[in-house]
């Protein structure tokens, strides 16, 4: 009997242990994996920051409810120096939106407002053509209202009432999209009158933590009261980054006056994958696409749709320096922050390529490319580059063909932006290498010849130039582009 118990003690004993060491295994393998795309995004991001100079960056990623990933990185303000943390206030810019939506539908769902409300039901003394626009309208961008973002800072409200109230319609309401921050100067109104407070208070109080200070409402980019990343405007002259100053007044908090930690942010998203914020009917009915008159446009209630590899995200972008995108369906959100870059914004392309590092189904092996090619010509002297270009273009023979369920790549297309990028960066003898370089590998192309011969004008090559538009026009003799540069060229060498 005891022998029975002892070897059954025994068996018990060798299949636990068989048992942990194998969960060993498996977690090995789990925190491997987990390193490896952490290691990764890093890789990438390090790359991302050097070749546009970013002075600083934020990212937090999350994955089926978990956050997977948050790093900072570089100075949140070159001239003090400061280190962007955990702590450090972003502006988020026209982010802001999704939080005044969300507050829109937190109104719907208890029942103080609907989508259908003319705005006249919420707000008095309107113009009499502005009083069939409704909620959903201003939500949506299809009110067809002027744009008071024309307007300066400084600008009363009373003035800016009375410009707008005089002025056209831009189209007939619902018929089509147009981006307007009077739209959401006028759902902040809404949202006071039926609320009674402001609306600072209102999305803070029922969006956010009561007291923290890891939000705060402020539109003037000169208040250094609270620990904010400055915004970076890089200038081409100076070959170095000024800080900007901007000045906006609270009439512009609906429509980009939040500063951010990430930390908070990730936490905002969190309740409302919860359901915390909204319910699933509401936040099915935010997200819902908007039926524009015109069928075309697309745009959903405050909120924008994206595609990446045929799937849908939701989110929007702010300041061209920062992004929120939800990709529902792969149960995934990235919030990337930045504060200036050097060539182009790159939130975009930093949350499609760390979408497609977290989640294969995402992967885009054509942006993997695109950043190969702009990484080799923007990081490395004109010679170098191209090097580097033949040697991208023979390791990817197929990228040009079309595979289905992949997107394919135009090394024509991605040259000749190129070419533009780096031309409007004052670097025009390096632009008319790369320009050159696409029309040598695309003799047929009117466009390759089009764009060779604005980089040889602007480096004052007329005649080369003229010989050039020349050539286009032979391939394509309805470029009136190459029309109007042959006239004028042709002025400027008779004169």
């Amino acid at each position: 009997m005891r022998s029975t118990i002892q070897n059954k003690l025994m068996t018990t004993t060798k299949l636990t242990l068989l048992l942990s060491s194998l969960l060993f295994i498996f977690s090995c393998e789990g925190n491997r994996k987990e390193n490896d795309f952490k290691k990764e995004i890093e890789t990438y991001l390090q790359e991302q920051i050097q070749m546009q100079q970013i002075p600083g960056l934020a990212l937090g990623v999350i994955k089926n409810g978990k956050v997977v990933y948050e790093e900072y990185f570089g100075k949140s303000d070159l001239e003090t120096n400061a280190t962007v943390s955990e702590n450090t206030l972003f502006p988020v810019y026209s982010i802001t939106k999704l939080m005044v939506s969300t507050g829109v539908f937190q109104l719907i769902e208890q029942h103080k407002i609907s989508l259908e409300d003319d705005i006249s039901k919420h707000l008095e003394n309107l113009p009499e053509h502005w009083k069939h626009i409704k909620i959903k309208n201003l939500l949506t961008h299809s009110s067809g209202l002027p744009d008071f973002y024309v307007t300066e800072g400084n600008t009363s409200d009373a003035d800016i009432w009375s410009r707008l109230t005089n002025e056209e319609m831009h189209f007939e309401t619902g018929n089509q999209f147009e981006y307007n921050q009077t739209n959401y100067w006028l759902l902040a109104q809404i949202i006071e009158k039926v609320t009674g407070t402001s609306l600072d208070e209102f999305i803070i109080n029922n969006q956010f933590q009561k007291g923290t200070a890891d939000i705060i409402f402020s539109s003037d980019l000169s208040d250094n009261s609270f620990n904010r990343a400055s915004r970076h405007e890089f200038d081409n002259e100076k070959g170095g980054y000024n800080i900007s100053k901007i000045y906006g007044g609270k009439r512009y908090h609906a429509a980009n006056g939040v500063n951010i930690t990430l930390r908070e942010l990730i936490e905002w998203n969190s309740r409302l994958d919860k359901n915390k914020l909204l319910s699933d009917e509401q936040k099915n009915n935010m997200w819902t696409p908007f039926e524009f008159g015109n069928k075309r446009d697309a745009f959903l209630h405050g909120w924008h749709t994206y595609s990446l590899k045929g799937g849908n995200a939701y989110g929007f972008t702010g300041g061209s320096q920062t992004g929120f995108r939800k990709f529902v369906q792969n149960d995934l959100t990235i919030i990337i922050f930045t504060n200036g870059y050097k060539y182009f914004s790159p939130h975009n392309d930093i949350i499609n390529r760390v979408a497609g590092i977290i989640d294969e189904n995402l992967r885009d092996e054509k942006a993997i490319i695109q950043h190969e090619i702009l990484a080799a010509f923007l990081t490395n002297n004109i010679e170098e580059a191209i090097e580097k270009y033949h040697l991208i273009k023979a390791n990817n023979p197929e990228a040009e063909t079309q595979i289905e369920g992949r997107s394919s790549l135009s090394y024509e297309s991605t040259l000749n932006a190129l070419g533009y990028l780096v031309l409007q960066k004052n670097k025009v003898k390096d632009a008319i290498k790369i320009l050159e370089l696409n029309a040598a590998e695309n003799p047929k192309s009117a466009n390759c010849f089009d764009s060779l011969g604005e980089a040889y004008y602007a480096d004052n090559q007329l005649s080369l130039s003229k010989q050039t538009f020349e050539k286009s026009l032979a391939l394509n003799p309805e470029n009136n582009n190459a029309k109007r540069m042959i006239d004028l060229i042709e002025q400027q060498t008779n004169n």
